[in-house]
């Protein structure tokens, strides 16, 4: 039994082999459709990271700013789009008119001055409507770049309030140092008053001293010169009276010698002489006057202590008393109030899986093409050459075999497997090569969706070839049937472009299922674990059309036996 399935599927293997056209039609046929289909839906995810799909963007700068030339400078780092720059908005309506480009960017007159002025301006993009994903894509690009050139301008204006609070506050503490100096130069003014009206006290009382000193010897010079004036005064009038004085003693003396001289000579008679007459008395104290000195005099007239001197006063003198300086004083100079712009409201886009954010297009249009290529090839490999060895009577010698005939269908369908298994594989190592597509965090986890819709789809050219009475029949039911799965199972777009019922639809087509699959593992870079759901679903099918086809199959050809 074995020998006999590897013999069948042997024979199936060396049929195809020999069948150059189905070969292209496996391989070449659709790298040229996924070549033609990505590059012609690149627009879906947006231009391809490489420039090669970039939108041409017309660039009119009417304000020749600061605010052009950073967004000539972001647009030049943008691959998604090729600026050009032109002299008019004429220039760039022209292009939109001629289809060249969707939209058009101008940057109005004004617009950096009203920035640094904080009003705001407004950036002009003309559009073509029809051109509905490059408007998007376009505007989206735009929106970006004016949140950009806005954090920008908020971040340098954060800058300068920063560094003119760095030179408010350094001014704020310049002024108080400076204040504190004016204080302490204020207080030392005070001091120095003070100081000085003390000098000027001890000044004044050393002056009042020596003024009382010179006042006191001028008094005891005066009287001195007082007590020589009486004394000379006293000595020129009493001079009469002590020269009288002094004849006066001459005379007495005379006198006295006069009488002894006569009672000499009277002899005898000396005795009956009567005595001369007493010359008068000079009282005591008119000799003591007449012989005492001027001097004594004079300090008998005017004493011996010199009056008491009493020196005048002097005039009072109200010194003024010091005041208390006026503080300088200084206004409290409170921390300058924290500016704080207005913060942007900005979307942080974060990948729950990790995948990038602008996608490589053939990561949807490789494994989507290949499944519908897949699915061509089987429905013209599985249904088609089972109608021609039924036509040709090929099945009729194979049911002769000592085998069943049910192991002979599946050897055929092991055959196709194994060659939807190579195909599958050489057009995403050509989609690696060629454009660069992932394959994923674990790339050999591909192969269990692989294998899912490879089995699903073999299956399903079983369920055609049962369906189908001729060779003409297998196109209509088979290719309706196909497309219709391709189309709406998202092998030829996103599904999520599609309306919510269709999606819900979709679930009941094993290409909604393997599509999910690939764009887990290769798009939204899961593992393993995202493609056992799809790949169990996917061989669910399998089985599912396995049986269906083999019933038909045993059906039709019980029938027709």
């Amino acid at each position: 039994m074995l020998r006999g399935v590897g013999a069948a599927l042997a024979k199936d293997l060396r049929l195809l082999a020999r069948d150059r056209v189905g070969l292209v039609f496996l391989t070449l046929a659709p790298i040229i459709v996924i070549t033609v289909a990505g590059f012609s839906l690149a627009s879906l995810y947006g231009a391809d990271p490489h420039g090669a799909t970039a939108y041409l963007l017309p660039l009119v700068d009417e304000d020749g700013g600061e605010v052009g030339a950073a967004i000539r400078d972001r647009l030049a780092r943008e691959s998604a789009v090729t600026v050009r720059r032109l002299a008019s908005r004429a220039a760039a309506l022209e292009l939109l008119e001629r289809r060249e480009a969707g939209a058009a960017l101008v940057i109005p007159a004004g617009t950096s001055a009203a920035q640094q002025t904080g009003k705001s301006s407004t950036l002009l993009l003309l559009t073509d409507p029809v051109k509905y994903l490059e408007i998007a894509n376009v505007r989206s690009l735009v929106e970006e770049l004016r949140h950009g050139i806005e954090s920008e301008a908020r971040r340098r204006a954060a800058e300068r309030l920063d560094a003119a609070a760095a030179i408010a506050e350094h001014t704020r503490q310049e002024f108080s140092r400076i204040a504190d100096e004016a204080r302490g130069q204020i207080a030392a003014v005070r001091t120095s008053l003070i100081r000085a009206r003390e000098e000027a006290l001890k000044t004044r009382q050393a002056a009042k001293e020596r003024g009382v000193q010179a006042l006191r010897e001028a008094a005891e010079r005066v009287q001195v010169e007082r007590r020589q004036e009486i004394a000379r005064r006293l000595n020129a009038e009493l001079a009469p009276a002590r020269e009288f004085l002094e004849r006066l003693a001459d005379r007495q003396r005379e006198f006295a010698q006069w009488a002894a001289s006569v009672r000499e000579h009277a002899g005898k008679l000396a005795d009956r002489m009567p005595p001369p007459p007493a010359p008068p008395e000079v009282p005591p104290e008119l000799a003591a006057l007449a012989r005492a000195s001027p001097e004594a005099l004079a300090q008998r007239l005017i004493g011996t202590d010199a009056p008491p001197f009493e020196p005048p006063p002097l005039p009072a003198i109200e010194w003024p008393r010091v005041p208390e300086l006026p503080g300088v004083q200084i206004p409290a100079i409170t921390d300058l109030p924290k500016v704080v712009l207005p913060g942007p409201v900005e979307i942080d886009e974060a990948s729950v899986t990790g995948a990038p954010r602008r996608l490589n297009t053939f990561d949807q249009n490789v494994p989507g093409f290949s499944v519908t290529f897949l699915l061509l090839g089987m429905l013209f490999g599985v249904s088609m050459s089972l109608l021609d060895e039924r036509d040709w009577g090929t099945l009729e010698r194979l049911r002769s075999m000592p085998i069943p005939f049910s192991s002979l269908l599946v050897a055929k369908l092991a055959s196709r497997i194994a060659v939807g298994m190579v195909q599958m594989a050489l057009l995403f190592a050509v989609g690696r090569a060629a454009f660069g597509i992932s394959l994923g965090p674990e790339p050999w986890a591909l192969l269990l969706p692989t294998a899912g819709i490879v089995f699903a789809g073999t299956a399903f050219g079983l369920v055609v070839a049962g369906l189908a009475s001729s060779r003409e029949a297998v196109l209509p039911i088979g290719s309706i049937v196909i497309v219709t799965m391709a189309a709406v199972g998202g092998c030829w777009w996103p599904i999520d472009l599609e309306p919510r019922w269709m999606r819900t639809a979709a679930l009941g087509f094993p290409t909604t299922w393997a599509m999910a699959a690939y764009n887990d593992l290769m798009v939204r870079r899961q593992t393993l674990h995202a493609a056992l759901r799809p790949t169990a679903v996917l061989l669910g099918y399998g089985a599912l059309y396995l049986g269906v086809g083999l019933w038909l199959f045993h059906r039709r050809e019980g029938r027709g036996g």
